[in-house]
């Protein structure tokens, strides 16, 4: 309210006032309200002139509502006539006043639960976390009826409110108040990763005290979420109350799952390969997982920084995952979901396996949480994300030229080595739409032993089928020995597919990963 509105109607803005009576006049809903200042004068609008204009019909004489007041002075005593008190119609209550609160009386109900909680929010995830560190609860009701919930945010003391609120707002907050909101499950009972099969949501409110009405049926268990945005990043304390007329319990509720592990990890420049379709997948974060018997399993990826899609998928387990399969996929969690991102598998049989947690685009940095739930013990470590003892050699960069589709590059080792390669289109930022190559090239990677009639492919890219240059394209696991280099010769050959010259001048980055040291030629055109 503008310091102009406040003048005009007399009333203070960002102030509370008390409702102390209501009453009806000729279709009129009125409320004794009362500055708990106790200042006079108050709201300044002539109720008379509103109350006969909104009702021609009235005989009585101008002033009427002032008789009405001096009636009900008769039963609320000479409160209407103290200091800060004032008649308001109730529709100019809904326009200056924000929120309004009643009492109610709790003694109406014969069962009353309550619980009284701490909420640590000092190394909370982002906005967009999941809701599995959120305090969580189970109701359920002997009986079906209504069941009213009450959740109520303590007062902190000066220091320690003091101190949250300067550490809140220099993290860039506007104000230090913030929202809680209550979120209701129904027919689970146990603890709930998202929010997506949310039965009831109550709005988030700035108020300390939040009421949800809600129907329960008997002996359904109900989950309870209690959810934030923007409270400061503190610990703050809680109570919350169900009131009900039948017998009902409320606990906390448990995570169905008997065993957790949480490992923290980051998508850095050279780690955020992005999704499945990627040459550059296996170079995501990946984590090992040894289960001893047969078990349900969960595996939750939540962002702690940025606010970009995320994906996590469960392999079986081959070294590092370098490409993927249908058959090497055991679970995922299906479409990438910005924030964080959940998988579960039932009845996943005991074994190693490879947990691979991957961004949608390459190149998206952050940091992430991976909580790992089953119901028996496991264990869980980082891969590393270079093979130990692996060589990484580059070659020049590939360009095609107008009228050229092959090229090709000597590759020559001096032992028995095991490699892999890798190719794809370099990036062009600025030139196609976000950020993008401006061409989708199809492209083949081979190797191949000799040259001409002699020619053998040792290993071909995919299923020898083109692969879309701006992904990349991989051969893996090729063992080459000396000898084949020096009799008829070993070469990388990058072959593009379409039509000739309908793709820009985009550049093809080639590495070889191998056990021992190797050396390259440089890229000859191939007619």
């Amino acid at each position: 309210m503008s310091n102009v509105e406040s003048d005009n109607t007399g009333l203070t803005s960002e102030h509370d006032y008390a409702v102390i009576d209501l009453a009806e006049r000729n279709g009129k809903r009125m409320l004794l309200i009362k500055n708990p200042w106790s200042q006079p004068g108050g709201w300044t609008f002539n109720v008379t002139t509103t109350d006969e204009a909104a009702d021609t019909t009235n005989e009585e004489e101008p002033g009427s509502f002032r008789k009405m007041e001096a009636q009900r002075d008769a039963r609320v005593g000479e409160r209407c006539s103290e200091p800060g008190n004032f008649w308001m119609d109730i529709n100019d209550v809904f326009q200056y006043f924000e929120s309004l609160y009643l009492n109610w009386n709790p003694g109406l109900f014969s069962h009353r639960e309550d619980i009284h909680f701490s909420w640590d929010l000092s190394n909370a995830n982002g906005p967009w976390a999941s809701f599995w560190s959120k305090p969580q609860f189970k109701i359920q009701s002997r009986a079906a009826g209504v069941a009213w919930l009450v959740l109520s945010r303590h007062f902190q003391s000066g220091a320690h409110a003091a101190k949250s609120v300067a550490k809140h707002l220099s993290a860039g907050h506007t104000d230090d108040s913030g929202f809680i909101s209550l979120y209701l499950f129904d027919g689970r009972g146990d603890r709930v990763y998202l929010a997506d099969e949310c039965a009831i949501r109550a709005p988030y409110v700035d108020s300390p005290n939040l009421l949800l009405k809600v129907d329960l049926q008997k002996d359904i268990p109900y989950t309870l979420v209690v959810s934030e945005q923007d409270l400061p990043r503190s610990s703050h304390s809680f109570t919350l109350c169900a009131y009900s007329v039948q017998p009902m319990d409320l606990s906390r509720a448990q995570d169905k799952y008997r065993s957790h592990v949480v490992h923290d990890g980051a998508w850095t420049p050279a780690s955020a390969g992005g999704n499945a379709s990627s040459h550059a997948y296996c170079k995501n974060p990946q984590f090992s997982l040894t289960l001893s018997q047969s078990s349900d399993v969960s595996l939750l990826l939540e962002l702690r920084s940025g606010d970009f899609p995320v994906h996590v998928k469960l392999l079986r387990a081959d070294g590092r995952s370098a490409r993927v399969t249908f058959r090497d996929v055991i679970g995922d969690s299906g479409e990438y979901r910005k924030g964080h991102a959940l998988a579960e598998m039932s009845e996943v049989p005991n074994g190693q396996y490879i947990i691979v947690c991957s961004t949608f685009e390459q190149g998206q940095v952050g940091e992430f949480t991976l909580c790992i739930g089953t119901m028996a013990d496991c264990v869980v470590e980082r891969i590393s994300t270079t093979p130990a003892g692996q060589f990484m050699h580059r070659l020049g960069v590939a360009f095609f030229k107008p009228g050229i589709d092959r090229l090709r590059a000597s590759l020559r080792c001096s032992r028995l080595t095991r490699l892999s390669v890798v190719a794809q289109a370099q990036w062009a930022e600025g030139i196609g739409e976000n950020g993008q190559p401006s061409s989708d090239v199809p492209l083949r990677l081979s190797l191949e032993h000799g040259q001409g009639s002699t020619c053998q492919t040792l290993a071909s890219s995919g299923t020898d089928d083109f692969s879309n240059a701006h992904y990349g394209t991989h051969v893996s696991d090729v063992d080459i020995q000396p000898l084949m280099c020096s009799q008829r010769g070993v070469w990388i050959v990058l072959e593009r597919g379409g039509l000739l010259d309908t793709y820009g001048p985009e550049g093809i980055d080639v590495e070889v990963h191998s056990d021992t040291r190797i050396e390259t030629g440089t890229w000859h055109e191939l007619p």
